[in-house]
């Protein structure tokens, strides 16, 4: 199947199939996209207002060394950030398998014989053996969240490595910047390019990989080890595909979130604005609605456009390399 086959077949799928927009638009959110589209509307706090908040805690760690209350702040904050990540993996991963279950029920899609076959059994006897099938759908679930997390083993590699760098030139801007016109971060990446080239590269490894190896594990029981096998075979056999069939739709949700992410900011700005005028309800409530409309259509657009993503590896790269 060629590439523009591929992409367009997934395309006239996904909005044949809309159950997998909020399956997909959740697993997103769960998995990061969150930050990205609440980013926006968010007032974030300025240089001045950080130092006044760290300040203190700086200061006493320099001076008195290491706190309780430093230590409990540091261990509630990794301890947040594991729950949100091993809680909304799994969540997503059992996300991100009905969706792909669906796509291959889909008419126009058909499913490799070994896919058919597992699933026709799984159909069968889904209303007799309903507590196994769903044992066996949180076990699928945990397989798809750990083959994911192994395929971003580079990534975390990268992001050890490159984290030093990043600290190390930020530290220098900060004391003896070059160029004062331009915003701190943009003199940091462009002081660190070989960090940049680093993470992207093994971040997309990662987001390939580890797609591919979810389709293995859900659609033909694949265990961990086996599924990312196949996928790495699948990239080093099919790499142009691999790649384009991961970085054109993602350029497409990028052009997507970029005005949606303008227009809920300006939306914001208009809704803090009339909350300073309370004696205006109408104005208020138009801005709200105002608001809120335009979450509701950026949140569907990007709903779209991520089970498209999802639809695009289901169809394109389901089977196991031959």
């Amino acid at each position: 199947m060629s590439r523009g086959a591929a992409l367009t077949g997934a395309l006239l799928v996904t909005l044949a199939s809309p159950a997998t927009w909020p399956l997909a638009l959740a697993a997103f959110l769960l998995r990061g996209g969150l930050v990205v589209v609440a980013l926006p509307i968010l007032v974030l706090p300025t240089p001045v207002g950080l130092g006044n908040v760290l300040a203190p805690t700086l200061t006493a760690f320099v001076f008195g060394g290491v706190s309780a209350g430093l230590l409990i702040l540091v261990a509630t904050i990794v301890l947040a950030g594991l729950t949100w990540v091993v809680a909304g993996g799994l969540l997503a991963a059992i996300l991100e398998a009905e969706a792909a279950r669906i796509v291959v029920a889909h008419e126009e899609v058909a499913p490799p014989e070994e896919i058919r076959t597992h699933q026709g059994a799984v159909d069968n006897l889904s209303d007799t053996l309903t507590p196994r099938v769903a044992r066996r759908r949180r076990a699928e679930a945990g397989r798809v969240f750990m083959a994911r997390v192994l395929a971003h083993l580079p990534l975390g590699v990268a992001l050890a490595w490159g984290s030093t760098r990043l600290v190390a030139v930020t530290y220098r801007e900060l004391t003896n910047p070059g160029d004062v016109a331009t915003p701190l971060i943009w003199r940091v990446l462009l002081a660190s390019p070989e960090v940049v080239a680093a993470i992207v590269v093994t971040w997309t490894i990662g987001q390939a990989l580890g797609a591919m190896a979810a389709r293995r594990v859900v659609l033909a029981r694949g265990g961990v080890f086996r599924a990312l096998r196949d996928a790495s075979l699948t990239l080093l056999r099919r790499p142009v595909a691999v790649l384009a069939d991961f970085w054109l739709p993602t350029l497409v949700l990028g052009l997507a979130l970029a005005p949606s992410a303008v227009a809920a900011g300006s939306a914001g700005d208009v809704v803090r604005e009339a909350m300073n005028s309370p004696d205006d309800p109408v104005q208020l409530g138009l801005a709200v609605v105002l608001f809120v409309s335009l979450w509701v259509v950026g949140l569907t657009l990007t709903g779209v456009i991520c089970a498209w993503r999802a639809a695009v590896w289901t169809i394109g790269f389901g089977e196991a390399p031959r």
